[in-house]
């Protein structure tokens, strides 16, 4: 009964990321009935879906709810509440997390919540805790959509984001700050030196923020990354070292009653604390769930399995996070307890099969390098599909990294903690150079690591899947009674084929207002634009290397910047430093580009490329410059336009000697819709079957145009837009286009389209 219901009911909340719709409310009462039907019968797998159905609109309906609150306010709107996210100065401007109480003065009713996201670009910087009065725009927490690269949307789920706000004023009420941000204060001045600083961060308070994308790298491409955090790794060995405190203590205590379970209470505690450092976040909420679960059965004098344990721990953590499935470490964090079980009750079996007469010596290391090996294969479909390859050095790196952190680094960062925040200066500053030290070894193998790094294709993720299912049922453990699971899952392997490549195919990636297009065929890239840049990263880090890794394209063939606006070029230096293209062509003058003016014409992977516009170079490339050019092959063709306006379009269409130059199957709309471009005339002589516009949605110039979209409709051509349909793909199949928008064909669940809804101050404005 309990496995069966436990795991029908976490399944079914487990479930609500791929909803593609949302059930109203009253569904809820019909979900209750269900339970209580399938109770009595002893239904358990019908009584336990029920719950977690229940639950799970429950849960959802509110949080819808709260959403549609928050961003139904009008324009300029006054909210009260506290910081939730730590500063460091280190970092200067970062998006905060504000938790709202009041809005427009008056206060949330207890069943309401408002957790905002802001972005605080300059001085004076809010801390945690502080309560601040913000004058704000609300919008809903939307975000770019794309093939790979990081989920905005999904997180913000993951987080109960209720809204994205533009800060326009503020005020603080308080000063008190909370007692995580005092000992990031007094931890910044000692740790910023160090060498291994930000990694000591990331062990003392969870806050990873101080990790570059080049320390990111090193920990992933070497397999180390989960060892750089506050994880459930980390709270199991606070509770190993709360227990060895409790006992040695209870050496010092008289004999009584009281004190019998001291090391219990002392690793509960210590486990407890250190998972308050990391501010509770989720990973160390799950672990601490478990501690919790194996602390009660030891006091109560009972015992617990390791897959009981597991079950149970999914149950309570589902039930007190609905919207656990949207958080990718939740996944990583169960696979790897997961894969744990396996590993004790395949250990279990190995030493009952008459392997145990090794020596006592060895049976440890055997242990070991056993569950290493275990956690290898059974964590290997998420390592593929989230990180798009592994390290293989991963197994012996961990094998001698994850005892040494534990057993000399994770003590010393609990020595630094505690000298610090009693202020010993002298002692804490001598403790934390210790500390960094100790990971001197670590990153010292990790960097050697990083070289054994193996990319994988996307359909790597399947074929592993299918792999350790296989592997794991050959192997007998307790799948003796579905057999048929494993046969059927050997035709697969068996079977599987890669999916056909399409002949050559068009990408506008979702970049919010900007442009990147990328041209792909044979496994081989050109890039048309780069989109915008931040103070910190870009475009070019964020969306089109994630894309770039996920096809295991390491180079670019060609790189084309359309011209100067930083919209448009701001990922250049980036990617061509990184992604070394084979040529490079501007319309202005750059060095180490080639010309991209009218007559140039080339061929590449079997396409035609025809530049049509500008005439000439310019020192300085403005939206009329743009690099306009025809990208042809297969009977197939797309017109890549830029920035152009109006008037350069009528000095494109008076050059042309062939007015059906211009003639293509899709139309890449100017300037992003503005209705300064997009002329009556320009859209004839194109013909186009689709205009598609890269745009950012609610944007401030509130493009596209209302009327630049209608005079494409109109003019019977289906308009797309990467702020509506995310990345948008064209691929050439053979037969003709195979069109795929990502927001509808590829994740359309039931939170992106509560993302897409207008704030009723727009609206109004209509």
């Amino acid at each position: 009964m309990t496995l069966t219901f436990t795991l029908t009911a976490a399944l079914a909340v487990l479930s609500l990321p791929w909803w593609p719709i949302l059930p109203p409310l009253w569904v809820c009462i019909m979900t209750v009935i269900v339970f209580f039907v399938g109770w009595k019968r002893r239904w358990w797998w019908l009584a336990g879906s029920a719950l977690g159905l229940t639950w799970a609109v429950l849960s959802a309906n509110l949080y819808q709810a709260d959403v549609i609150h928050v961003i139904s306010h009008q324009e300029d709107t006054t909210i009260s509440g506290k910081v939730g996210t730590l500063f460091s100065a280190k970092k200067g401007a970062q998006a905060i997390i504000f938790d709202v109480d009041k809005i427009n003065h008056t206060r949330l009713p207890p069943f309401r919540s408002a957790r905002v996201r802001v972005y605080w670009q300059s001085p004076p910087y809010p801390k945690q805790g502080e309560r601040w009065q913000l004058v704000v725009t609300f919008k809903p927490p939307y975000g770019r959509l794309n093939e790979a690269g990081f989920d905005a949307e999904k997180y913000y789920v993951a987080r109960r984001v209720n809204a994205k706000a533009r800060l326009k004023e503020a005020t603080r009420l308080t000063e008190q700050v909370s007692w995580r941000q005092q000992l990031l204060d007094k931890l910044s001045p000692v740790l910023s030196p160090l060498s291994f600083g930000p990694h000591l961060l990331a062990l003392s308070l969870g806050e990873r923020e101080w990790l570059t994308p080049a320390h990111w790298n090193t920990l992933t491409h070497s397999g180390l990354a989960h060892l750089m955090a506050i994880s459930g790794l980390h709270i199991g060995l606070a509770y190993g070292i709360g227990w060895q405190i409790g006992r040695w203590a209870r050496v010092f205590l008289p004999e009584r009653r009281l004190f019998l379970w001291l090391p219990l209470y002392v690793a509960v505690g210590v486990a407890a604390l250190y998972a308050a450092l990391a501010g509770f976040a989720l990973p160390t909420q799950r672990a601490l769930i478990a501690l919790m679960l194996v602390s009660i059965s030891k006091r109560l004098g009972a015992r617990i399995s390791p897959l009981n344990l597991l079950q149970l721990t999914l149950l309570l953590v589902v039930l007190r996070d609905p919207f656990a499935g949207f958080s990718m470490s939740f996944w990583l964090s169960f696979a790897a307890v997961g894969a744990l079980c396996m590993a004790h009750y395949t250990l279990t079996h190995a030493a009952s099969d008459g392997r145990k007469h090794t020596k006592p010596w060895l049976r440890p290391i055997k242990q070991l390098i056993g569950i290493q090996l275990i956690l290898l294969v059974g964590m290997l479909p998420l390592q593929l599909g989230l990180f798009a390859g592994i390290s293989g050095a991963a197994t012996p790196v961990n094998l001698i990294a994850v005892p040494w952190v534990g057993i000399v680094t994770v003590p010393l960062v609990f020595l630094g903690l505690l000298t610090t925040s009693l202020s010993f200066s002298g002692l804490s500053q001598a403790v934390w150079d210790g500390a960094s030290t100790s990971l001197k070894p670590v990153m010292a193998l990790a960097e050697y690591a990083t070289e054994t790094w193996l990319p994988a294709p996307a359909s790597a993720f399947g074929w592993a899947f299918a792999a350790m299912v296989l592997i794991w049922g050959l192997y007998g453990w307790r799948w003796h009674r579905l057999s048929w699971v494993t046969i059927a899952l050997l035709i697969v392997v068996v079977a599987w084929r890669e999916p056909e490549q399409g002949h050559w195919q068009l990408d506008v990636l979702d970049v919010g207002h900007g442009l990147a297009v990328l041209i792909s065929k044979n496994n081989r890239a050109v890039l048309y634009d780069t989109g915008n840049r931040w103070q910190v990263g870009g475009i070019a880090q964020a969306v089109i290397a994630p894309i770039l890794t996920h096809r295991q394209i390491r180079q670019l063939d060609g790189l084309i910047l359309s011209h100067g606006d930083s919209d448009h070029d701001g990922g250049a230096k980036y990617m061509s430093d990184t992604y070394s293209p084979q040529w490079r062509r501007a319309s202005e003058r750059r060095v180490g580009y080639q010309a991209c003016v009218a007559g140039e014409r080339w061929r590449w992977q079997g396409l035609t490329f025809s530049v049509l516009w500008p005439p000439a170079q310019k020192p300085r490339a403005d939206n009329d410059d743009s690099c306009v050019i025809r990208v042809s092959g297969d009977g197939r063709s797309v017109l890549l336009t830029g920035d152009i306006e109006a008037s350069g379009e009528a000095d494109l269409l008076a050059s042309l000697t062939d007015k059906r130059a211009l003639d293509s199957d899709i139309l890449l709309v100017p300037h992003h819709g503005s209705a300064s471009s997009s002329s009556s005339a320009f859209i004839r002589a194109v013909e186009p079957i689709w205009g598609v516009a890269s745009t950012g949605l609610l944007n401030p110039w509130q493009l596209p145009s209302q009327d630049v979209k209608l005079a494409y409709q109109n003019a019977g051509i289906i308009w797309l837009d990467t702020a509506a349909n995310g990345q948008v793909r064209w691929q050439d199949v053979g037969s003709g286009w195979q069109l795929t928008r990502w927001r509808q064909n590829r994740s359309d669940y039931w939170y992106r389209q509560m993302f897409k809804r207008r704030p009723v101050y727009l609206d109004a404005d209509l």
